[in-house]
């Protein structure tokens, strides 16, 4: 895997922290779950636009 890097927010880090404690994930795996989830949403919904 490559590594990436981006920009939160405070806040934003702080739930996922929070999430990732209460879940007994990695913040990574988290993250790359979130990716994964938003990206099928959205090329199903831009499948049924055609």
């Amino acid at each position: 895997m490559r590594v990436v890097t981006f920009k939160l927010d405070e806040e934003l880090l702080r739930k996922l922290d929070l999430y990732c404690i209460n879940n007994r994930k990695e913040r990574s795996e988290v993250i790359r779950e979130a990716i994964i989830s938003y990206l099928e949403r959205e090329c199903k919904l831009s499948t049924r636009e055609l």
